[in-house]
């Protein structure tokens, strides 16, 4: 991270989280907030997503590794293709989990939700339906 002259400290408050649309390339209804890095650049980056109601990514994979903290409400992921809501492991507030690279899966949202992501670049999430992961 690159601290301005004589700062040793960034700080971000749940409270005044500088929220911002996500990109165009996942489904409406959240919102985004650059924490740290660049999400785009090869790079450590950390973002948190926002959502006020039901919100469902759908299949779905990542070039690498994804970690993700559940800040409030709750996430369930599953991992498939073809998986549903039934077979969701879910996370709730405090949880943290790792999404290996190129593991395709779903995440359902049922409620207002804050998550954080923390990664290195370029972050994308690549729909099944593009693209199949590699391997």
């Amino acid at each position: 991270m690159q601290f301005p002259e004589g700062e040793v400290q960034h700080v971000v408050r749940l409270e005044s989280t500088p929220w911002g649309p996500c990109p165009p390339t996942l489904p409406p209804g959240c919102e985004m907030a650059v924490l740290d890095g660049n999400p785009q650049t090869e790079d450590l980056f950390t973002v948190r997503f926002r959502v006020t109601d039901t919100f469902v990514m759908p299949p779905h994979w990542h070039p690498k590794d994804e970690r993700v903290t559940i800040i409030t409400g709750t996430a369930a992921v599953a991992f498939g293709a073809d998986s549903d809501r039934q077979e969701a492991t879910e996370f709730g507030p405090g949880d943290y989990y790792v999404n290996a690279r190129h593991a395709v899966h779903t995440v359902w949202i049922e409620g207002p939700t804050v998550l954080q992501i923390t990664g290195i670049g370029p972050w994308k999430a690549v729909p099944v339906q593009e693209a199949p992961p590699p391997g």
